[in-house]
């Protein structure tokens, strides 16, 4: 059975292409999730993506952002995100995920880093293909997304480094970013919940996680996250069971892996998130992605 794996922060720690070489990168669909959306986490990878074929939609801390096709997004560390179709329509993607330790520990690019990384900078550059500067970044990100991995790791390494400086460069110009406290809030709560979401959650639990009372946990995740945090744990667990299932695992297996503590329940709560059964989810996945 396979499990999601996480830090002390509760930060989800990635399956990368290669095991030592801290990168994940991909051509993918929307389709692949039930509901055309990705699941909402946050790790301390740097993500980027581009809208390959048609507006595409991104959540970033709350924010809602609009990518034009050929457009494209760089996600900062430690920001809760996922991507999705607001029409609930098929879109296709490329991204690369890395974690700033691909670059290696010289504590010169370590503190950059960090600096990035930090709650003042910006949660997000949206990059328009339209610009040229923000075109010759986009196309870094294409470049990632076509590297072999691990074999052409001087290459990979080469292209992050640039990509990086990149932003950085565009994060100095950025002075407008106003630092909210409720996000690391959030972060703690959200980590707590990736780490125990295959047992059982107390709502006394994930508040206790943000050193913070029951009431003003659920103010914080409606106000932030427009849900509940008991629905918030429903959806995590969701989110797990369809990855497990897009794996090949059977429902009953994904149903009990992710902290459901029966089929039923879990069919219940599938067919009421997304408007279907999950062995309909199942036919759909098996119809559209016949290869995999």
């Amino acid at each position: 059975m396979e499990e999601l794996i996480v830090r002390e922060d509760g930060s989800e720690v990635l399956t990368y292409n290669a095991p030592d070489f801290p990168i994940s990168t991909a051509y993918s669909c929307l389709s692949i999730f039930a509901g055309y959306a990705a699941g909402c986490h946050w790790h301390r990878d740097y993500e980027a993506l581009i809208a390959l074929d048609g507006p595409m939609d991104y959540s970033v801390n709350g924010q809602h952002i609009y990518l034009e096709q050929g457009d494209a997004i760089f996600v900062n560390s430690r920001r809760l995100h996922y991507g999705y179709s607001a029409v609930q329509q098929e879109r296709h993607y490329c991204y690369a995920v890395f974690h700033p330790e691909l670059l290696g520990l010289v504590p010169a690019v370590a503190s950059t880093l960090e600096h990035l990384s930090q709650d003042s900078s910006p949660d997000y550059w949206l990059l328009s293909n339209g610009k040229a500067e923000e075109k010759q970044i986009i196309d870094l990100i294409h470049s990632l997304c076509d590297h072999a991995v691990p074999e052409e790791s001087l290459a990979v390494l080469s292209t992050c480094a640039e990509l990086l400086d990149s932003i950085v460069k565009m994060n100095i110009k950025k002075t407008d970013h106003n630092i909210d406290p409720d996000w690391a809030v959030i972060r703690q709560m959200t980590g707590y919940i990736q780490n125990h979401y295959q047992e059982k959650i107390m709502l006394e639990d994930i508040a206790a996680a943000g050193a913070v009372c029951r009431s003003k946990c659920c103010q914080l995740f409606s106000r932030k996250l427009h849900i509940t945090p008991m629905n918030y744990v429903s959806r995590y667990r969701l989110e797990k069971a369809c990855d497990l299932i897009w794996n090949g695992h059977s429902i009953t297996d994904a149903a009990f892996a992710t902290g459901f503590q029966g089929t039923s329940y879990f069919s219940e709560t599938f067919r009421k998130k997304y408007g279907m059964s999950p062995s309909s989810y199942l036919r759909n996945l098996a119809a559209d992605h016949p290869d995999s």
